[in-house]
């Protein structure tokens, strides 16, 4: 692991310092107004604290032990030496046995990509040749335009691409870690999910080419995953899964669980789902650049209680008594 910004490199350290403080049980009312203030005192620092939470959203979903192991890691790491401290955040954030979110995430300079956005911000560009990208929470990507091809270089995050036609003839591609993409005349999304790539199509067709496999070419309504050694089978969209670019998301009969999931990726901090209502469906239209009142609606419908240990560490829970 090499992170050669000072400022990256210390404020990576201070979050596990915070980290491991805030997990301790021993935090006060005055430790957690310290954090917020640090929070808020450098970009680096909301940088190094979403690496954090991104790791936490992924620890909701694997076994306990492993998850606790994980941490315990980082932990440890705090009392050690300032090398020690990074590479406990390389195996919470990407170890070769976890691999969540790799190394190359601190690596890949995405927070100095052409276009990025913060966590709950979502952000349109117009392209040189007519066509739109919009960036999702938390996404970052660069545009490079020549005379042989048009391509969006996706590093973080999720876009959805609206594509023009071109004088030159230039193909369209979005690259991913994992292959390239390329627009058919269409309007498509492309997510990076771990490991993988998630594409889904809106308008026409799009053709993915995985860095090791075989070609899959999807149609309007269609989405897939592909890693670099190929592309999993087709499936069909959900109804409205690009409301995400009006400000919404659209639930029907979804798990509270995987809901959250999604409305975590919109405001900052940690956003829990308890086991006990983990499995509750739910329907509706909800806001996501105001996740507190999605909150707010969700107890409107479910038998469940928003707890706030603070403003940035947030669990649905069942309702006392239920």
């Amino acid at each position: 692991m090499s992170l050669t910004d000072p400022a990256q490199r210390a404020a990576l350290e201070q979050a596990v310092q915070w980290y491991t403080l805030l997990q301790s049980g021993s935090a006060g009312p005055q430790d957690h107004l310290g954090w917020q203030q640090w929070l808020q005192q450098a970009t680096a620092n909301q940088w190094a604290w979403a690496q954090i939470e991104r790791l936490q959203q992924r620890l909701q979903g694997v076994p306990a032990a492993v998850a606790g192991r994980t941490l315990d890691l980082a932990g440890q790491a705090q009392q050690n030496s300032r090398r020690s401290v990074l590479k406990g955040v390389a195996l919470m954030l990407g170890g070769s046995s976890l691999g969540w979110l790799g190394v190359e995430q601190f690596e890949n300079g995405a927070w100095l990509a052409d276009y990025h956005t913060q966590v709950g911000l979502r952000l349109p560009v117009a392209l040189a040749d007519g066509g739109q990208l919009m960036l999702n929470t938390d996404s970052a990507a660069d545009v490079r335009y020549d005379a042989q091809q048009r391509l969006i270089q996706l590093r973080r995050g999720e876009v959805m691409v609206t594509t023009a036609g071109d004088a030159a003839g230039r193909p369209f591609f979005v690259q991913t870690a994992h292959g390239r993409v390329q627009a058919l005349g269409t309007r498509f999304s492309v997510r990076l999910l771990g490991g993988q790539t998630q594409v889904a199509v809106f308008e026409h067709q799009v053709r993915i080419a995985p860095l090791h496999g075989a070609p899959l070419l999807l149609q309007p309504g269609q989405y897939s995953h592909f890693s670099a050694a190929g592309a999993a089978p087709v499936r069909q969209l959900a109804d409205e899964q690009d409301a995400w670019t009006q400000g919404l998301l659209v639930a029907n009969e979804q798990r509270l669980d995987t809901l959250l999931a999604e409305l975590g990726r919109y405001r900052s901090g940690w956003l829990r789902c308890d086991p006990a209502v983990a499995g509750l469906r739910v329907s509706g239209t909800f806001p996501v650049d105001d996740s507190d009142k999605a909150l707010r609606a969700i107890t409107s419908v479910l038998p469940v209680s928003i707890v706030r240990r603070t403003r940035y560490w947030v669990t649905v829970s069942a309702l006392p008594g239920a």
